[in-house]
């Protein structure tokens, strides 16, 4: 079942049953997405270990240069 002609042209506009199909299951899917989120302490632990490593590591560069260069 097709609601375009041979041209693409869409002949039904916004009444297209496959339109509305279509519509239909990527509002479930985007809905659906922000669902998927198992645990969500898991990811505040994983941003928090991520932002520790951000801090750290240019922490650690700038401690050895200032070593490094005696200043």
């Amino acid at each position: 079942m097709n609601c375009c002609n041979a041209n693409g042209e869409c002949t039904q506009g916004r009444d297209c049953p496959i339109r509305k199909q279509r519509a239909k299951e990527v509002s479930e899917a985007f809905i659906n997405l922000h669902r998927s989120a198992d645990n969500p302490y898991e990811d505040v632990t994983d941003s928090f270990k991520g932002l520790i490593a951000f801090i750290t590591v240019p922490a650690a560069i700038m401690l050895f240069t200032v070593w490094y260069w005696g200043k």
